[in-house]
């Protein structure tokens, strides 16, 4: 990251910031990082850039609940590619997934990961630690000594504890040292050959099917554990319509449930298979159009807390595969932000209220994380989102050490400008600013 505290005058774009319910357009103030409403004098202008954001939306930087940098490992990504991807995507800072080699099972591991963003990482990064072992759902992690060493939650995701004595006993011990649970919730027994939703698509074109009943079956089982224990539970990507009736019976019921879905389960379908592309292959797997439209529809009504990138690099050659071969997983930082407005402006006059709260708020709210806001003082964490400028995704071009995408090519209306983490500017489409 530049060293250097941001120093610019933000003139004329709206700023939206659910927490503070400013909505406004307005001029927005940067010197040595720390936001202001009056343009301060203590700067020289020579020192400070000045940016006109007509047609600009200004809110407080978005945070990615689910993000698996890989490193260590033998991956393609690492905390520093994943970071500028991020930035590049909109987000301050993100949650890494502990499916690292070795696993982010053990102390050393998460003080070795520590290290690397300490050194590497452009924006924020906060560090989710193993539920299980290995994630092998048999025995317990240490947390007590993982949260020592820096967690702030605890998951085995992309897998979840198969045995339900088991994670009932996690969640219990989870909540003795306050650490937040987020469960993927899949059922492999009934999903153990599934490589695509099961339909009379997969059907026909002859691929193992992941049934809606095998992540429904775990989302009513981390509904009930969250019930019995009287303790917070996430799900993250969900992905079918039955999920998301479930969530909102809980809901309604004042249960301690929150959930995410990724940003590619709102704008895709799992017609995008029909050509076999590996790379539109994800874990949960895409679902039909019945699905996409009620993981919408519970975005839009509340049910569903939060959008993800569920960012899962893989290199080239282990997508170049056969189908069923191919590991389940796709990129989506740089991308996510500009696929949920897209889908979003289908179905509400006004997304970007929806995007702050799903992107910004509710991602910190859920894992007991100091809210973000835009106010007087603070270290300028912002996402600039310029709502007049279309651009072309392209995949090998993007800061991600991976291309695993379904979305090369694919053009947005909306563009992020400019990221900026704890006061210094992560990513900025100019080269001017970053500089500012």
């Amino acid at each position: 990251m530049d060293q250097n505290l941001a120093n610019f005058n933000l003139l004329g774009a709206r700023l939206l910031d659910p927490l503070s319910e400013i909505d406004q357009i307005t001029n927005l103030y940067i010197r040595e990082g720390c936001l202001s409403f009056s343009e301060p004098a203590s700067k020289s202008s020579a020192d400070v850039l000045t940016l006109e954001l007509a047609n600009h939306v200004i809110m407080p930087g978005l945070f990615d609940l689910r993000v698996h940098p890989q490193e260590p490992g033998p991956s393609c990504e690492n905390i520093a590619s994943v970071t500028k991807a991020a930035a590049k995507g909109g987000f301050s800072a993100i949650l890494a997934m502990p499916n690292t080699l070795p696993f982010s099972d053990n102390s050393g591991t998460i003080r070795f990961i520590m290290d690397r963003i300490e050194q590497e990482a452009r924006i924020q990064v906060w560090l989710a630690g193993c539920l299980t072992l290995e994630s092998r759902g048999l025995q317990l992690s240490p947390m007590g000594s993982l949260k020592e060493a820096g967690i702030i939650a605890v998951t085995d995701c992309p897998r979840s504890p198969q045995d339900s004595q088991i994670f009932v006993n996690a969640v219990h011990y989870a909540k003795m040292f306050d650490l937040r649970v987020i469960e993927f919730p899949r059922d492999m027994y009934l999903s153990k050959h599934g490589h695509a939703n099961e339909s009379p698509l997969s059907l026909k074109m002859g691929i193992g099917g992941y049934p809606r009943i095998a992540e429904e079956i775990a989302v009513q089982r981390a509904i009930s554990v969250s019930k019995a224990l009287q303790t917070p539970i996430h799900l993250s990507s969900i992905s079918t319509k039955g999920s998301v009736e479930l969530i909102r019976l809980a809901k309604q019921n004042n249960l301690k449930i929150t959930a995410d879905v990724s940003a590619h389960h709102l704008l895709l379908n799992e017609t995008c298979l029909q050509g076999y592309d590996t790379n539109a292959k994800m874990v949960p797997p895409l679902r039909e159009e019945t699905d996409r439209e009620e993981l919408v529809r519970g975005v839009c009504d509340g049910t569903v807390d939060a959008i993800t990138s569920s960012h899962q690099p893989y290199p080239g050659h282990e997508k170049l595969v056969e189908f069923d071969k191919a590991p389940a997983g796709a990129i989506g930082l740089e991308t996510a932000t500009c696929s949920a407005l897209e889908v979003l402006s289908k179905s509400v006059k006004d997304p970007y209220p929806i995007i702050a709260k799903c992107m910004s708020y509710a991602p910190r709210t859920i894992l007991e994380l100091e809210p973000p806001t835009i106010s007087e003082g603070v270290l300028a964490s912002l996402t600039i989102i310029d709502t007049k400028k279309p651009w072309t995704y392209l995949a090998n071009a993007g800061e991600s050490g991976a291309s695993n995408s379904p979305l090369s090519g694919k053009e947005f209306p909306n563009s992020i400008v400019m990221t900026m983490s704890t006061g210094r500017v992560s990513y900025s489409s100019s080269k001017q600013a970053v500089n500012g």
